[in-house]
């Protein structure tokens, strides 16, 4: 009963934190960054930039409860098998660190940059990118469960 009740809380640690990545790549995409491109505001700035910090522990935590839980249920061994199941999980592992290595060296400086010149557009793509990475990781996810080994 309790190796059960510890890989659910492990799951559940996996999917709320790629939630709050997710809901966090959503609000940039459609509250901040169009609510930056008007005139600068340094409160709303200092609020992105440390929503941005939140995506990027949110992320990594993902990744974290991820790993653990690929530990605790199929192994890793199966993931090199060539089976649908380790293929969606390498899939999303390179997606997830593309969106932390994006968000952390691209997005962060182009939201500075957006403050600093009022241009958005590198910020709003770069958002954008990320938003749909996190939905298609979701996609794949929610396969992952009833994909075969």
């Amino acid at each position: 009963m309790l190796p059960l009740l510890v890989t659910w809380l492990i799951r559940y640690g996996h999917v709320l934190a790629g939630a709050i990545w997710v809901g966090g790549y959503a609000l940039m995409v459609l509250v901040l960054i169009p609510r930056l491109a008007r005139p600068a505001n340094e409160t709303l700035l200092g609020v992105t930039i440390g929503i941005m910090r939140v995506l990027s522990y949110a992320g990594t935590a993902t990744i974290v409860f991820g790993l653990i839980l690929v530990w605790r249920t199929r192994g890793y061994a199966t993931i090199m098998r060539g089976g649908e199941w380790g293929g969606i999980i390498i899939t999303c592992l390179v997606i997830a660190i593309a969106l932390l290595g994006m968000g952390d060296s691209a997005l962060r400086p182009a939201l500075r940059n957006m403050a600093q010149t009022g241009d958005g557009g590198r910020a709003r793509r770069l958002a954008w990118i990320g938003f749909i990475l996190t939905i298609i990781a979701i996609g794949l996810m929610t396969r992952a469960l009833y994909a075969v080994s």
